[in-house]
């Protein structure tokens, strides 16, 4: 009996659920996942929503390029002689690294070409999903050229050609 009582809340079903939904929304412990590139345009707010409610600190230097303090001799400056304020810099910076690295998938994160930065990291995120000028350019010219060969087709009704319309918005 107490193992049917525990079955009904644990089953395989529903712990695949509430994994798809934690990854989606993140937990209090972890940020939203994004496992794909395509899923990019809902992420990044609820990304930025978890990190701005959590980690606000944080969020700066996703906005905002950090560079770590150099010495007379262009070296870091360790970090046990770090100010106060710029320790607390230093510790936010890698926290959103860390959290980026958690959110984003390993198959996804390799490919971006950054700086090792919390600001490159997410201009290069922005980039792979948005593409490059020229390939912006091009989806640009494309859209147009199929907008101006856009005509109804015989037998189609008015809810088809609105279908179609709506489909040739989205790409």
């Amino acid at each position: 009996m107490d193992n049917e009582c525990y079955n009904a809340f644990a089953s395989p079903m529903t712990i695949t659920q509430n994994t798809m939904l934690e990854n989606e929304t993140g937990t209090t412990q972890k940020p939203p996942k994004l496992l794909d590139i395509d899923d990019f345009s809902g992420w990044v707010d609820r990304f930025g929503n978890w990190v701005e409610a959590y980690h606000l600190d944080a969020w700066e230097h996703i906005e905002v390029e950090y560079s770590r303090p150099l010495g007379n001799n262009k070296v870091n400056i360790p970090i046990r002689e770090l100010s106060a304020e710029e320790k607390k810099k230093y510790k936010d910076e890698k926290l959103i690294i860390s959290l980026l690295q958690q959110a984003i998938k390993e198959d996804i994160f390799i490919l971006l070409q950054h700086n090792g930065s919390a600001c490159s990291i997410w201009n290069e995120l922005e980039s792979k999903f948005l593409g490059s000028d020229d390939m912006l350019k091009n989806k640009k010219s494309l859209m147009k050229k199929e907008f101006d060969l856009f005509r109804g087709l015989r037998n189609e009704s008015i809810k088809q050609i609105i279908e179609r319309y709506c489909n040739l918005l989205k790409v």
